[in-house]
């Protein structure tokens, strides 16, 4: 005999709305208990949040995870006009993939999700009315679960993700780390006069958990810990340092918080197979 699953899967949509607001335009802060779907029809939108930062423009998609803190605000002195769509479905592994795959990052027009993607949303904006039957619900409903499909299979065809033990708020927490990491980096190598070490306990203990729970993390969902992502996220930024003119080496070593000149030429070197010095006469 043959069956079919039992599938008892919950999915909801929370509503959606197309809008036009003007330069200076800010939304206050807010989380949302499902995802957001955001297309830019024209004008340029910029989206704060703890995962980071995007400038989206027209034609552009984003996509915020539920419990993601975010501020949205217009670019430039032109309107913005916008499409938003909130929907949940109550499986584990739907939040992973979408949050794995989408979550701080602009699907543009080079996505191979793309195409369906904008055809599917245009169909959604046709949706509107002042009045909603059955049939229109249902319509509406259709065409959200099939906009859900084209991201899903999109996830799934690529070979690197395994959905396995998957767990989307663990994720979301260790993105959360991450991006303090950057944050931090970032900050002491553009704004910091006096760059000092980072700490990763401390940056464990601003999230409630502890330095071995957050190493936990980083090794199932980056395959590294956060101490082997923080040296890589400063050589990178030791990258671009070097191939400034009049930086030498030592300025550069010193801006990363390093001890000394030599232990960051040895990591520098085992990252990237070239010594500072000769990195920066390469590229200069």
């Amino acid at each position: 005999m043959k069956r079919l699953p039992l599938i008892n899967t919950q999915f909801t949509l929370f509503g959606g709305h197309m809008e036009t607001v003007p330069p200076g335009w800010h939304w206050k802060p807010e989380a949302h208990l499902a995802f957001e779907l955001m297309y830019i029809v024209s004008g340029t939108q910029r989206t704060t949040s703890e995962i980071g930062e995007l400038i989206t423009r027209a034609g552009e998609f984003i996509i915020i995870p539920p419990g993601i803190r975010h501020n949205n605000y217009v670019v430039g002195d032109q309107p913005l006009d916008y499409f938003a769509i909130h929907f949940n479905l109550d499986d584990p592994s739907f939040k992973y993939m979408l949050t794995r795959e989408y979550a701080n990052q602009i699907v543009r027009s080079d996505w191979a999700v793309y195409d369906d993607l904008k055809a599917c949303t245009t169909q959604l904006m046709t949706l509107f009315s002042n009045k909603y039957g059955l049939t229109d619900k249902l319509n509406i409903e259709m065409s959200t679960i099939n906009l859900i499909m084209i991201l899903l299979e999109a996830v799934q065809t690529q070979a690197q993700f395994s959905f396995d033990e998957t767990n989307p708020d663990q994720f979301l927490l260790c993105t959360k780390l991450a991006s303090d990491l950057k944050q931090q980096v970032d900050n002491q190598i553009y704004y910091g006069e006096h760059p000092t070490h980072i700490s990763i306990a401390a940056v464990a203990r601003r999230y409630n958990i502890s330095q071995s729970y957050a190493l936990e993390l980083f090794k199932k969902y980056y395959g590294e810990s956060p101490q082997s992502y923080l040296i890589t996220l400063k050589l990178e930024v030791g990258k671009k340092l070097l191939c400034q003119p009049k930086m030498q080496v030592k300025q550069v070593a010193e801006r990363l918080a390093y001890a000394d000149a030599s232990h960051f030429g040895r990591e520098f070197k085992k990252h990237f197979g070239l010594s500072p010095r000769e990195y920066a006469q390469e590229h200069r």
